[in-house]
């Protein structure tokens, strides 16, 4: 795996530990949704289903969809069409769950547990927690381009440096993102509630799930309903795939070389004076056949532009 927890657990246990809440009005007001009553009934019983500690659920509710129970645990994405019909997510992970038409808890062990595999996870330490947050949405904040504390977990606190992942696989250098990290909302939780507390090692006997709160591993699919589609509230982190158009189809390629030729021919009749000199006219010759052996073996498909453009266009 590219990024294994093992390689990144001293830098979360590093932010962790250096870690200052500055925007601490907003991570309180967040922290004290999750902990309500209701809400952190709702954590508990996806806790013994997937063995995730209700908090961490909790936290990354809230950063997809301001803990709205109304849409998917996935990405934010309404669980229901304006005709009042489950629908699947339509963001990144598309098409989940496979049958839309269940709970909030059974799509969050959808989310956890089949999609992500953070029943896995039995060390639920602040480097554990940091490391499935950023699983969750992904590890596009740590490419050399940007290399930066992902907002997911670090926005609002004295960590956080410019970027954001405006939507999906959209990247903006300039932009702070104004969401609170899951690990701020975290720190004002382990503030305010007593009963959310890291574990190490196993989890006891006492804390295996039920069956009553493990939903059924398959359901069927049902037809398919109509779709909306708006903005997740945090991007998932993934790169931007550019498609290279083929040769014979991309304008701009073939408008370059034409403005290419047309440069040159200007620069072949601003010589023609000295074509007259035998210096001149070889220059001229040796420019005539370097042009029509590199259109000859474009033409032929022994040089490819587009991967050419291609090259050019990855990262450093």
């Amino acid at each position: 795996m590219q990024y294994a927890f093992t390689s990144l657990r001293k830098e979360y246990s590093d932010l962790w530990s250096r870690m200052k809440v500055v925007k601490i009005a907003e991570a309180t007001a967040q922290a004290k949704k999750i902990i309500a009553p209701s809400a952190k009934a709702r954590y508990k019983k996806i806790e013994r289903a997937t063995g995730v500690p209700w908090f961490v659920v909790g936290c990354l509710h809230m950063r997809e969809s301001n803990a709205n129970f109304k849409a998917w645990l996935h990405n934010g994405d309404p669980m229901r069409d304006k005709q009042g019909r489950p629908v699947k997510t339509v963001n990144v992970p598309k098409g989940r769950p496979p049958n839309p038409n269940c709970t909030f808890e059974d799509g969050a062990y959808d989310a956890l547990v089949v999609v992500e595999h953070l029943d896995e996870i039995t060390d639920w330490g602040p480097e554990h927690v940091a490391y499935a947050a950023e699983k969750f949405n992904g590890f596009g904040y740590r490419s050399p381009s940007r290399n930066i504390p992902s907002p997911y977990l670090w926005g609002g606190t004295s960590v956080q440096r410019p970027g954001k992942f405006v939507r999906d696989g959209k990247y903006d250098a300039s932009v702070v993102d104004p969401q609170i990290g899951a690990m701020a909302v975290l720190k004002q939780i382990m503030d305010l509630d007593q009963d959310a507390k890291f574990t190490v090692g196993p989890p006891p006997a006492n804390s295996e799930p039920s069956t009553d709160d493990v939903p059924a591993a398959t359901k069927a699919d049902t037809p398919p309903a109509k779709e909306t589609t708006p903005a997740p509230l945090s991007p998932a982190a993934i790169d931007e795939v550019s498609e290279i158009k083929p040769l014979a189809k991309s304008k701009s390629i073939w408008g370059g070389i034409m403005q290419w030729l047309a440069g040159v021919g200007a620069t072949l009749a601003g010589m023609f004076q000295y074509i007259a000199t035998p210096w001149g006219f070889a220059v001229t010759l040796l420019i005539i056949v370097s042009i029509s052996v590199g259109l000859y073996l474009v033409i032929k498909g022994r040089i490819d532009v587009n991967k050419i453009v291609e090259h050019l266009s990855q990262d450093d």
